[in-house]
């Protein structure tokens, strides 16, 4: 199916239901492969550039930019960011822009390598306030993450104690781009107690500090305002920045039309990404 439409097929979660969603690479759509795997809609993100394009064969809508989200790890990145003029960024010293001293690495702390069911309920327990997401069960993230090794993605989580429940869990890589490095943190994820999002706010901490240890000039990373892992970006000095990327919409049942075509509604992350 993919050969012929490049549409990637997936579970998305609207409430409380499970629906098959296509994710289109390319703008592609086929009506025959609707049909024939019936699902719910379609989306993709393409850039501002292509995005005429994609909508004209994808058939849907733009709800805006992806929400990028930026933390700046080198000096001379941030003043790149603001658009300083050229002369003086050549001026700016490349100095990290992370405290060199901060807390200890919790002894909670763990890094999984391979499939984890208790992801599973983690994603349940985040995701109990969320309109419309693509279901990132422990199945999802084994296929997304721990099934392409040569990505060297990083999966850090806190355990709960003697229970040995996931209390929170910060994905994250490190890429090299046009002779740069930038980091991408895919997903954080936490239950909804002080406890998890202060574990996550842990595990965040921990992605900066070693995207800066390993030479990156930013970490960047995606998240709508209404999320519940929002404030722990913000937390962490990371700022909205207008993103290349748009996010686009195929209501292909009119009883989701309302919710799929509501940014509001929506929870994404660097995960929705299949290219990242």
């Amino acid at each position: 199916m993919t050969e012929k439409t490049s549409l990637v097929p997936g579970w998305i979660r609207i409430g409380a239901q499970r629906h098959l969603v296509f994710q289109s690479r390319d703008g592609t759509f086929a009506d025959d492969v609707a049909r024939e795997e019936p699902a719910v809609l379609a989306f993709g993100f393409p850039t501002a550039s292509s995005t005429p394009a994609f909508l004209e064969a994808l058939g849907g809508e733009s709800l805006g930019p992806a929400p990028l989200l930026v933390r700046p790890l080198r000096l001379g990145y941030a003043a790149e960011r603001l658009k300083l003029p050229r002369a003086v960024c050549a001026l700016v010293p490349d100095v990290p822009l992370v405290v060199p001293f901060t807390g200890r690495r919790r002894a909670s702390v763990r890094e999984i390598v391979g499939h984890d069911p208790r992801l599973t309920r983690l994603w349940e327990r985040f995701c109990i306030d969320v309109g419309i997401s693509l279901e990132r069960n422990a199945a999802f993230i084994k296929r997304r993450i721990f099934d392409r090794p040569e990505c060297d993605y990083r999966v850090l989580i806190i355990e709960d104690g003697d229970r040995y429940a996931i209390r929170a869990m910060c994905i994250f890589v490190i890429k090299e781009e046009e002779g740069r490095r930038i980091g991408y943190v895919m997903e954080l994820l936490h239950d909804r107690s002080v406890d998890g999002m202060r574990a996550a706010s842990h595990l965040l901490g921990l992605a900066v500090r070693e995207a800066s240890d390993a030479g990156a000039e930013a970490l960047h990373a995606w998240s709508l305002t209404q999320s519940g892992s929002f404030p722990i970006f913000v937390l962490h000095a990371f700022v909205p920045v207008s993103d290349r990327l748009q996010f686009c919409v195929r209501a292909l049942d009119p009883e989701v039309e309302a919710v799929a075509t509501n940014r509001d509604r929506w929870y994404l992350s660097y995960l929705d990404a299949d290219d990242v």
